[in-house]
């Protein structure tokens, strides 16, 4: 069998769900394959787009997308390494999975452009982060234009750096949504009250750092208030040691990072420091009972 169009897919099941979510893909995909016809013909069925092929069947398609469970992704490697192409007119796509770039650079030696294409969460619609040589962009941008899915495109290599961003927004920040949470309860403010109040100061903050960035940044940190963060390390000190931990150690890297000095601040290192863990408040941790 033949296929005209020139975007082909290799995948294992469950494909990644931002492929699912791609629109109008059955316009664009032509042959999909997989470590067999009955497995590409199942997933061809579940995006209801392209038609099962074998991988040697894949070379008229320009654009070859690779999607799978991480645990999957280096035996479908092996299975793009196995095809019989010419990879001078191919760019291969990596769809939302860790690797980059360098992880295949013995096909981008074959003469494969290389791209990664990974979805973005927090949009109502699915958006992609774009990583990848020039050649592979081209292709990306014909590929997404065509299913008018927008797309945010780093520069090569950054790939990694790109996704520490997505982590500090999201996996790291729940740590400090949290911690906040958790003072507002042990200062006697029920879930709701303490959820709502640490909903409101995180847009606050960030309306503040949309307007103004770095310079946005208030409060007794910028300001220096020794006394009322002494204040705010020993009442955490009786309260929960993990609390108290989190925001020392904080507030030292926020100052740094926004290039503060914040030597006046190590004076309080030598302060409370508590020698015994507390009895806890509400929480044995920071956002232990705080949902």
């Amino acid at each position: 069998m033949n296929f005209d169009p020139w975007v082909g897919l290799i995948a294992a099941g469950p494909v990644s769900p931002a492929l699912a979510r791609l629109p109008d893909l059955h316009t664009q995909l032509g042959p999909v394959a997989a470590a067999s016809l009955r497995v590409a013909s199942r997933i061809a069925n579940q995006l209801k787009a392209g038609q099962p092929a074998r991988i040697e069947q894949m070379q008229s398609a320009s654009l070859v997308l690779v999607s799978g469970p991480e645990g999957s992704i280096s035996s479908l490697l092996d299975l793009v390494r196995s095809a019989p192409w010419d990879w001078q007119s191919k760019a291969l796509v990596l769809l939302d999975t860790r690797l980059e770039g360098r992880d295949v650079e013995d096909l981008a030696a074959r003469g494969a452009a290389v791209a990664t294409l990974d979805p973005i969460d927090g949009f109502g619609e699915v958006r992609f982060c774009v990583d990848g040589d020039a050649a592979a962009l081209r292709q990306l941008k014909r590929f997404l234009g065509a299913l008018r899915t927008p797309y945010f495109t780093v520069e090569q290599g950054k790939k990694q750096v790109f996704s520490a961003g997505l982590a500090f927004t999201g996996t790291l920040a729940t740590p400090l949504l949290a911690a906040a949470v958790e003072c507002f309860r042990n200062a006697g403010l029920d879930p709701k009250q303490a959820a709502a109040i640490a909903e409101r100061t995180l847009l606050h903050t960030l309306r503040a750092w949309q307007k103004a960035g770095r310079q946005g940044w208030t409060g007794v940190l910028p300001q220096r208030d020794l006394e009322s963060v002494r204040r705010q390390l020993a009442a955490l000190a009786e309260e929960n040691t993990i609390l108290w931990a989190y925001f020392a150690e904080t507030a030292h890297m926020a100052l740094e990072l926004f290039g503060h000095d914040a030597d006046w601040l190590r004076a309080l290192d030598q302060d409370a420091g508590p020698e015994e863990p507390p009895a806890k408040g509400r929480g044995a941790a920071a956002g232990g009972d705080a949902d």
